[in-house]
């Protein structure tokens, strides 16, 4: 039975010892380029980033075309707190009451009563 288990990779306690296979790892070794080759990698490399970075631009500006209507809409809103504001201190505000605390009303408690019991049957 031991036998088996180790036949298969795994010891008694059920755990496998050492790197599952094709897990090592591989160096291998670059080769370096020419100086042409090198210069038009890095051209093509160049075109690529300039290409993505006109994209991006072109979606900033439409972001930001979205972003100012949203932003009016806050805008507005604040505005409009503000106005409010304005208008209350410019009218003077009215002399509020001060809450007065009512007196609990007399209400008679009832007294308890004791419930009978079932008798069991």
């Amino acid at each position: 039975m031991a036998a088996d288990e180790t036949a298969q990779g795994q010891t008694s306690t059920g755990r496998r010892r050492g790197r599952p296979p094709g897990s090592k790892t591989k160096t291998t070794t670059r080769r370096r380029l020419g100086g042409n080759q090198l210069i038009e990698q890095l051209n093509s490399m160049v075109a690529e980033l300039i290409k993505e970075n006109r994209k991006l631009k072109r979606q900033v500006e439409k972001l930001t075309a979205r972003g100012t209507k949203a932003a009016s809409t806050t805008v507005e809103r604040s505005l409009r707190t503000i106005q409010r504001r304005v208008q209350k201190a410019l009218t003077g505000t009215k002399q509020r009451r001060r809450r007065t605390t009512k007196p609990a009303a007399a209400t008679k408690r009832r007294a308890t009563t004791t419930r009978r019991r079932r008798k069991a049957s």
